[in-house]
C-alpha cells in the first residue's frame, strides 16, 4: 500500500509500505487463492477510513527485505466518534493472510489470538474450501483483439496469447499483434 506522508518522513512524500505480521495471497501480477478477497477487504477499509495511521514496530522506520517498503502496522477508523482498529490484526482474524513473523512484534499475542480464531472458524486461507473469485481452469488461449474487446470475459482468469513486445516501461508491458482483418 502507498501512503501520502510528510516529505520529512519521506522524501517524495510517497510512503511504500509492507504489513507487519501479515502475508497475504498475491492479487496483482500474479494471483493466487483468496488473493482479490485479500485485496478488496484492505481497499474497502483504507477507502472508507475517516482517519489513516500507520506506526513502525519499534519506533524506527524499518525496510523490508527488498529495502523499498516500510515494514508498519495500518490503523483506521471509520469515523472519528470510533476507536482505531488494526488492519493487520484484521486481516489474520478474517483468515484473508497467512501469518508472517507474526509472533516477534509488539501486538504478537494479538497476532496469536487472530490467527488462532481464523483457524478455529476456518476462515478462508485456513478453509478447505476453493475461493469463488478464484480461476482453477486450464490457461486459455485468446488472440490479443480478443482479450482487448472482451476483458470483463477474461478477468481472473489465466490467459494465453502471442504478440510482441514493444514496450517495458514503468512497471508496464505493452503487447502488439497483427489483425489480418484490419491489418
Amino acid at each position: 500500500t502507498h501512503f501520502n506522508v510528510p516529505s520529512s518522513i519521506v522524501g517524495d512524500g510517497v510512503l511504500k509500505a509492507r504489513f507487519l505480521a501479515v502475508n497475504t495471497p498475491e492479487s496483482t501480477g500474479k494471483i493466487e487463492e483468496w488473493g482479490k478477497k485479500a485485496s478488496e477487504f484492505t481497499k474497502e477499509k483504507l477507502s472508507s477510513a475517516s482517519s489513516i495511521v500507520i506506526e513502525s514496530d519499534n519506533g524506527t522506520w524499518n525496510l523490508d527485505s527488498t529495502g523499498s517498503r516500510y515494514l508498519v502496522w495500518v490503523w483506521y477508523r471509520e469515523s472519528e466518534s470510533e476507536d482505531y482498529r488494526c488492519l493487520n490484526l484484521e486481516l489474520l482474524e478474517e483468515g484473508l493472510a497467512l501469518p508472517s513473523s507474526s509472533a516477534n512484534n509488539r501486538y504478537g499475542s494479538w497476532c496469536q489470538n487472530a490467527i488462532q480464531k481464523a483457524k478455529d472458524e476456518r476462515l478462508h486461507v485456513w478453509s478447505n474450501e476453493k475461493d469463488p473469485d478464484f480461476f482453477y481452469g486450464d490457461v486459455l488461449e485468446v488472440t490479443l483483439k480478443e482479450l482487448r474487446f472482451n476483458l470483463a470475459e477474461y478477468d481472473g482468469k489465466k490467459v494465453a496469447f502471442e504478440g510482441v513486445v514493444t514496450r517495458n516501461w514503468n512497471n508496464s508491458v505493452y503487447v502488439e499483434a497483427y489483425d489480418e482483418e484490419t491489418e
